[in-house]
């Protein structure tokens, strides 16, 4: 009998928790809301979209990189991959919101930052 008191005392805890909507013991709380989720939804959905990146990437590589005419021919086969918070470090300072498009062919790729329009080479020959 004290088996079940225990396990519907830890069932109605759990309820409690997710009926308020904060995770214990931290600050933060979940998407409960129609405004929290707005908030979220907008902090995690890229500001461009893809086409729209790789455009801002040719345009770089016809006024700014000196070899861009090598990358140019590929164009067609650029892939865009948008991070929020990347967490690798690969000895270039990082923003929060980036966008990483590469050229399979050639294997370079370059980082957008949507916060400054920033463009970095990572590994091409500019």
């Amino acid at each position: 009998m004290t088996k079940w008191v225990v396990v519907f005392g830890i069932a109605f805890i759990i309820v409690l928790v997710g009926s308020v909507g904060r995770v214990p013991f931290s600050e933060r709380k979940l998407a409960t809301s129609e405004e929290t989720r707005a908030k979220f939804a907008e902090e995690n959905t890229p500001t461009y979209t893809r086409p729209q990146v790789v455009s801002f990437i040719e345009d770089y590589l016809r006024t700014s990189c000196e070899s861009g005419e090598k990358y140019l021919r590929n164009i067609d086969s650029f892939e865009a991959k948008w991070t929020r918070s990347p967490r690798n470090d690969d000895h270039h300072k990082r923003d929060v919101r980036e966008w990483t498009v590469s050229d399979p062919i050639t294997s370079s790729f370059w980082r957008l930052y949507e916060n400054t329009m920033e463009i970095v080479t990572v590994r091409a020959d500019c």
